[in-house]
């Protein structure tokens, strides 16, 4: 069967999801712009695991996470409007299709969000470290960041897998 183009209407949830990484976006632009001219020549562009920043450059580095947030943000908000070129673990039928996509394209809604939460957050705390008022990344930062978006991927996994 040719996998159909279906339109997955979004239900509120997905309203707000978008609204959520629409306003992450918001601050992953606005927090640079805002703290500029404020910023040293020397910021810290690299953190190690434990959060702490073990690498410093330019102050100019603070538009890289901006530029691949926006631009990682709108080619997942476009891939998401072809569910039908997804890959499914299992098989897509007539039954199944309307399900399938609907929960694959909230999935990718969530990682959506989740990754421009978690760009701004970089950003806030680079900018805040290299101001000094604070120390790097919460050393929970990655473990979150992680846990929260494998246990989205397994949630897709285990309801696409269900019958």
């Amino acid at each position: 069967m040719k996998r159909p183009f279906l339109k997955i209407e979004l239900d509120l949830i997905d309203r707000i999801v978008q609204v959520v990484g629409i306003i992450a976006l918001i601050a992953l632009v606005g927090l640079p712009i805002y703290y500029f001219d404020q910023l040293p020549d020397e910021i810290p562009s690299h953190y190690g695991a434990n959060g702490k920043a073990d690498d410093y450059r330019g102050k100019g580095i603070i538009w890289t996470l901006p530029i691949l947030g926006l631009v990682m943000y709108a080619g997942l908000h476009w891939l998401n409007k072809y569910p039908h070129i997804f890959n499914y673990p299992v098989k897509v039928t007539e039954d199944n299709v309307y399900r399938l996509y609907k929960m694959a394209t909230r999935i990718t809604r969530f990682i959506n969000a989740q990754i421009a939460i978690a760009f701004a957050y970089i950003v806030y705390s680079t900018i805040h470290t290299a101001l000094n008022n604070q120390d790097g990344l919460s050393p929970y930062f990655l473990v979150i960041f992680l846990l929260s978006n494998f246990a989205l991927v397994f949630f897709l996994f285990f309801k696409t897998s269900k019958k």
